[in-house]
C-alpha cells in the first residue's frame, strides 16, 4: 500500500493558511505538514496535520521540511513584504509550488527563479490575480477587444482576520500608485474612487473602494490589454469603508502617518467589534466591457458564498494542490495563469467547494445564476 502524500502549507496557522489546510483535507488525500513560527493555536485536530517550527524565510530550514513533498503552498504574510524563502526552498527542491501572493514585485521575482524550476510553479493562486484571469477569460470569449475590466471584492466582517491583511491593507491606504484608466496611467491612491457595486445574493449592494497596487495591473493588462483596470473592495459595514477612505485622503495629501501599519492592532481590534454585527457572507465579480462586431458588450460573472465568504482567496490555491496531485498541473516552470486551469473546471471546482456562482450578460440588469462556462 502506497504511502499519502505530504503537502506543506507555510504559515498554515494563519488565516488563509487555516482555509487552504481544511480544502487539501477536504478535497484530496493528502497529509499536511504545517510550518508556523508559534504553535498551532487553536490545535489542529486532524491526524493528518502535522505542525513544524520553522521561519518562513529560512529557506534551508525550509529546503529540508519540504523533500519528498508533493507540492508547497505559500500562505504567510505579510502581503506586501513576502518571503522568498518558500517558494526558494520549493524550486532548489524540484517540489511543485504554490502561492496567495497580489504583490507585483514578489510575483516578478518568484517568476524570476521559476526560470530554473524542475517542478511548476504558480504563484498569484488567489482571487487577485489568478480568479481574475480566469473570469476575464471567461467574459471575454467571442469579444474583438476587451477595453475595461472591473473587478470588486465583498468580504465577510464575521470571522476575524490575522494582523497580516491588516497591515497589507494600511501600508497601501492613502499610498499612491499608477493605475490604467481610459489606456492612460492616472495616479490613484489607496482607498480610493469610492462606488456602489451590486453583488450577487446574498450579498447584494455594497461600497467599495480603488485598494493598494496589486499583481493584477500588470497581469491583466498584459494578458487582455484593457484600457481601464480597477480592483475594489469594501466591507458590508459603509461606515467603516468612508472612515478608511477619509483616512487615505489625509495621507494622501499630507503623507502622515508615514507608518500607518503600525496601526494594525486598533484597527483589526475595531474590525473585530463590527464583525459582532457583521455576517459571513462574502463575494467577488469580475465585469468586462468591450466590443463585438463593432457593439458595445458589458458582462458580469460573480461568485458569492453564503458561509466563510473569507475563504474565497484560498480556494484557487486549494484547486492548484487538486491539480498538481491529480498529475493535471505537472509542467516544469512558471504555469501560465491563463492555462493551468480552464475556466469550466475552475467553476466547477469552486461550485463544489459550496461557492455560488452567476452571470449578468448586460450588467447591471440581472444576476441569474450561471450555466457552465463558454
Amino acid at each position: 500500500m502506497s504511502q499519502p502524500k505530504t503537502v506543506v502549507v507555510v504559515g498554515g496557522t494563519g488565516f488563509y493558511g487555516r482555509y487552504l489546510v481544511a480544502d487539501v483535507l477536504r478535497y484530496t488525500g493528502a497529509d499536511v505538514v504545517v510550518v508556523a513560527r508559534r504553535p498551532a493555536r487553536p490545535a489542529f485536530a486532524d491526524p493528518r496535520v502535522r505542525v513544524v517550527r520553522a521561519d518562513h524565510a529560512d529557506a534551508a530550514a525550509l529546503r529540508r521540511i519540504v523533500t519528498d513533498a508533493a507540492a508547497l503552498v505559500h500562505c504567510a504574510g505579510p502581503y506586501q513584504t513576502l518571503p522568498l524563502g518558500p517558494a526558494i526552498a520549493a524550486i532548489d527542491a524540484g517540489v511543485p509550488y504554490v502561492d496567495l501572493a497580489e504583490d507585483g514585485p514578489f510575483r516578478a521575482a518568484v517568476l524570476q527563479r521559476a526560470a530554473t524550476a524542475t517542478a511548476p510553479v504558480l504563484t498569484g493562486a488567489s482571487v487577485v490575480p489568478a480568479l481574475q484571469v480566469i473570469a476575464v477569460q471567461d467574459l471575454a470569449e467571442g469579444l474583438d477587444r476587451v477595453d475595461e475590466i472591473r473587478c470588486a471584492a465583498a468580504p465577510d466582517t464575521r470571522r476575524h482576520r490575522g494582523p497580516a491583511m491588516f497591515e497589507a491593507m494600511l501600508r497601501g491606504v492613502g499610498v499612491p500608485f499608477e493605475a490604467p484608466r481610459g489606456g492612460r496611467p492616472v495616479r490613484v491612491h489607496g482607498w480610493s474612487e469610492g462606488e456602489w457595486v451590486r453583488f450577487p445574493p446574498p450579498v447584494g449592494r455594497r461600497l467599495v473602494h480603488q485598494v493598494y497596487a496589486m499583481a493584477d495591473l500588470t497581469v491583466l493588462a498584459e494578458r487582455f490589454g484593457a484600457g481601464t483596470i480597477s480592483f475594489k473592495a469594501g466591507t458590508e459595514h459603509a461606515w467603516l469603508n468612508r472612515l478608511l477612505a477619509a483616512a487615505a485622503t489625509v495621507r494622501a495629501r499630507t503623507g502622515r502617518p508615514r507608518r500607518a501599519e503600525l496601526g494594525t492592532p486598533a484597527v483589526r481590534a475595531m474590525s473585530w467589534l463590527a464583525g459582532r454585527f457583521g455576517d459571513e457572507a462574502g463575494g467577488f465579480l469580475v465585469e468586462v466591457a468591450g466590443r463585438r462586431a463593432g457593439h458595445p458588450v458589458r458582462r458580469a460573472l460573480g461568485m458569492t458564498a453564503a458561509r466563510d465568504g473569507g475563504r474565497m482567496p484560498s480556494l484557487p490555491a486549494g484547486i492548484a494542490v487538486e491539480e498538481i496531485l491529480a498529475g493535471r498541473l505537472s509542467a516544469p516552470g512558471a504555469a501560465p495563469l491563463d492555462a493551468w486551469l480552464p475556466p469550466s473546471r475552475a467553476w466547477a471546482a469552486l461550485a463544489a467547494r459550496g461557492i455560488d456562482l452567476w452571470r449578468d450578460e448586460a450588467y447591471p440588469t440581472a444576476w441569474r445564476p450561471a450555466g457552465p462556462a463558454r
